[in-house]
């Protein structure tokens, strides 16, 4: 079974594939959006409809050249912002159903697991805490860890490097078409949950190598196939 299998390292994404989601993705644009005005940025420079992600990674390209305090400053503001709806969400935050059991049947197969997320660290560490999910992963990557958030690859290559696996035998899942292009970028494979943040913005997930509407698939995907083979 070992030497049967695809992948020896499955990491998540959190909100909206570990636990439900619940982040205000509207709202948030609207309060950033003045920030970065009052900055000093011209943003009609962001794309027509920017999600957070959009907006951070952006941000962070139009401020390469600006005096460092300045450009910290500017990203202390936005923490503050993304910090607030983060603790909007965990306070509403649940895992799924199939969660649990699907992390126990990972881990009692063997399998080496960790966190990639776009949420920052008061907000993932707390809420796998509060679930009595920590114990399960190696490694948990927030925000606050990288320079740029997906669909960056940054933090799936920092996970990567820091658990010394090889792309190609690692597998991430995530919940939204960020998850999916920072998979492409590095590359490595990739499983798209529905429900998620695609239950909000309608994306499609069909670029993904894997598809699954529940995180009880991904069992059938990872160790089931390897058993039948």
């Amino acid at each position: 079974m070992m030497n049967n299998r695809m992948f020896d390292l499955i990491l998540f994404d959190l909100e909206g594939t570990l636990v439900d989601f619940q982040w205000r993705l509207d709202e948030a644009v609207r309060e950033i959006l003045p920030v970065l005005a009052a900055s000093g940025i011209d943003t009609r420079r962001y794309s027509p409809s920017p999600d957070y992600a959009d907006l951070f990674n952006t941000t962070r390209d139009l401020t390469q050249d600006w005096d460092p305090e300045k450009s910290a400053r500017l990203f202390d503001q936005l923490g503050v912002i993304y910090d607030k709806y983060d603790r909007d969400a965990l306070s509403r935050w649940t895992p799924y159903p199939d969660t649990l059991s699907l992390l126990d049947t990972l881990a009692t197969s063997g399998y080496r697991l960790g966190v990639v997320s776009n949420c920052g660290a008061y907000a993932a560490v707390n809420v796998l805490s509060r679930y009595n999910l920590s114990g399960y992963f190696e490694i948990i990557l927030s925000r606050n860890d990288v320079s740029y958030i997906k669909p960056s690859p940054e933090g799936l290559i920092l996970a990567l490097e820091r658990l010394g696996v090889p792309p190609d035998r690692a597998l991430f899942i995530g919940d939204s078409i960020n998850d999916i292009l920072a998979a492409q970028a590095v590359p490595m494979s990739s499983c798209f949950l529905s429900g998620g943040e695609s239950r909000v913005t309608g994306e499609d997930g069909s670029m993904a190598r894997f598809q699954i509407s529940s995180l009880s698939g991904l069992a059938h995907i990872l160790v089931e196939f390897n058993e039948d083979r």
